[in-house]
């Protein structure tokens, strides 16, 4: 009877893990699909093929990415990781410290403020794009760097805050009280127990913040639509491709510029992927 019932047992557990593997292949397949088709598409020359629903119907070629670079697509990457880049580094700063205060430090008004940053970080941004127009034209600050990341910390820095604060809030402050009584100052305490137990949570924000400020549109549009030599960036560029020939829908080079786009945010994304493992274990060991 024993033999029997771990018989059973073994194949009910065989049916489950095959189960649960399929339904997992199928949730990847479902989630790569779009990937695939992106991929299929780009390399599509020609009307015939780029209206043909077969993915597999030719000729392939890579006339789409010539193309694609051929309008000055690489300025545009320069110009989208300048952007997102530096409204990553100051937002998430500003924020480590701004939330930080507001978790450890007897802050007045704490939580009237930590509701106005929640506010601030739900406001519709389409309502600040005319009276941020106007400033910016005023000080000359369209078309420029600086005008597109300072208006994007505008937006970015509230969620950053409000990300960092519930990390911070839980992480026990007898850690730091630990710390303080072996003779560490309060700022050797935050660089040396506090930061690296933070580390996940801070890394996770300047994820969010990046792939937000690489992909943002509407304020690019606003304020950096036109040259891209000196702000145009990558999302306002693929809107405004034209064919890889004359009077051709430009669905070839999108899906090209698309590929181009998506291969950094996946190496971004995978290489602070071990960052946010690292500091998990980090926090695990010394807690």
């Amino acid at each position: 009877m024993t033999t029997v019932s771990l018989s059973r047992s073994g194949r009910s557990n065989g049916a489950r893990e095959a189960l649960r593997s399929a339904l997992l292949l199928l949730v990847l397949i479902w989630c790569l699909a779009p990937f695939f088709w992106l991929a299929m598409t780009s390399l599509k020359e020609g009307d015939p093929a780029l209206n043909d629903p077969n993915l597999f119907q030719g000729p392939f070629g890579f006339d789409n990415y010539i193309a694609v670079f051929s309008q000055g697509f690489t300025y545009n990457l320069r110009n989208s990781f300048v952007v997102a880049s530096m409204t990553t580094l100051i937002s998430t700063v500003i924020g480590v410290l701004a939330a930080y205060a507001l978790a450890r430090l007897p802050v007045k008004h704490k939580v009237g403020l930590m509701s106005a940053v929640l506010a601030a970080s739900l406001f519709p941004p389409v309502a600040l794009v005319p009276p941020l127009y106007e400033v910016w034209r005023a000080i000359g600050l369209l078309n420029t760097w600086e005008g597109l990341y300072i208006s994007y910390i505008s937006f970015s820095l509230p969620l950053t805050i409000f990300l960092l604060l519930t990390f911070f809030a839980a992480i026990p402050t007898e850690l730091e009280e630990a710390a303080k009584t072996d003779g560490a100052t309060p700022l050797q305490a935050f660089w040396h127990v506090v930061l690296p137990l933070a580390t996940p949570g801070i890394v996770s924000a300047a994820i969010i913040t990046f792939v937000t400020s690489w992909n943002e549109f509407l304020l690019a549009s606003t304020f950096a639509p036109r040259n891209p030599e000196v702000a145009q960036t990558v999302p306002v560029a693929i809107a405004a491709f034209t064919g890889a020939i004359e009077f051709q829908r430009p669905i070839g080079t999108i899906t090209a510029a698309s590929v181009i786009v998506t291969i950094p945010m996946v190496i971004f994304a995978l290489l602070l992927q071990r960052r946010i493992v690292a500091g998990l274990t980090a926090g695990a060991v010394k807690g």
